[in-house]
């Protein structure tokens, strides 16, 4: 006697399938085992190596990243993604653009305040931890001007000197990419702006650079974004990340509209 699965049961297991190769490719990423951590990360001092990013004399128009930082319709992007923009907007789909009122930029380091009236969740943050070597730190945008994200492993500290439009030098993070989303090759430009998240989910860094030969991302310190987030910004607990997953938090953070997309114009 040949046995012979039910109809319905084939039409389940086709589906199970179909459901987890959706699954695998949101999430984009083969399974990775994250490094070990190692010792606390030291203070910043005027030792540490230094980067040098060049920026043209005039702005352009240009994309990148913004995450919401509190509940009055305040953003956070990076300040080379805005400065000297005669337009700024948060993209809410793919037709529909949020105005941007007005910029706020740092004079010390590369972030920005969007103000508008589009008041969306903050994203959960931590600024005052202190971080260790070869922890994970997940990066959350629109790479390319796409929805993409990148895990990196936290390596040092650098000075990264901006030159041409306008000059800063302040401390920064250098990350060590570990897996991005399927995909995904060549430059990060345009995500710049994005949050970076700690295994917790909670934000303590803004994307500023990348050298791409060497597969490192460099990231506004937290103590340069103390000064310019706005008082109340959120500190609740976050939902953690794992390493094998991220790219679904990173979805859900998108389709939110917790964390969008900037246009910057220029005439």
């Amino acid at each position: 006697m040949r046995f012979r699965l039910p109809d319905w049961a084939i039409y389940a297991l086709i589906l199970g399938m179909i459901l987890l190769h959706a699954s695998r490719a949101t999430d984009g990423v083969a399974p990775i085992a994250p490094p070990p951590l190692g010792e606390a990360l030291p203070d910043a001092n005027p030792f540490d190596a230094s980067s040098i990013v060049d920026l043209e004399p005039g702005a352009s128009s240009t994309m990148g990243t913004a995450f919401s930082v509190d509940e009055q319709g305040n953003w956070v992007t990076a300040r080379h993604v805005v400065d000297g923009c005669d337009a700024v907007g948060l993209l809410n789909g793919a037709l529909r653009a949020i105005t941007v009122d007005e910029v706020v930029v740092s004079e010390d380091s590369d972030t920005a305040i969007l103000r508008t009236r589009w008041s969306r969740e903050p994203l959960p943050s931590d600024l005052n931890s202190d971080r260790r070597y070869n922890e994970m730190g997940y990066f959350f945008g629109f790479p390319q001007g796409s929805p993409g994200e990148v895990a990196a492993s936290l390596i040092g500290r650098h000075q990264l000197i901006t030159r041409g439009r306008y000059n800063t030098k302040e401390a920064v993070y250098v990350w060590a990419e570990v897996s991005r989303t399927s995909g995904l090759t060549g430059s990060l430009g345009g995500l710049s702006g994005a949050p970076v998240l700690d295994a917790d989910g909670e934000v303590f860094g803004v994307v500023s650079a990348e050298a791409p030969r060497r597969g490192r991302v460099f990231t506004v310190a937290p103590s340069s974004m103390t000064d310019l987030m706005p008082s109340k910004y959120d500190q609740a607990d976050g939902q953690p990340i794992q390493i094998n997953s991220f790219g679904t938090q990173a979805d859900r953070y998108r389709r939110e509209r917790r964390i969008a997309q900037v246009i910057c114009l220029v005439k």
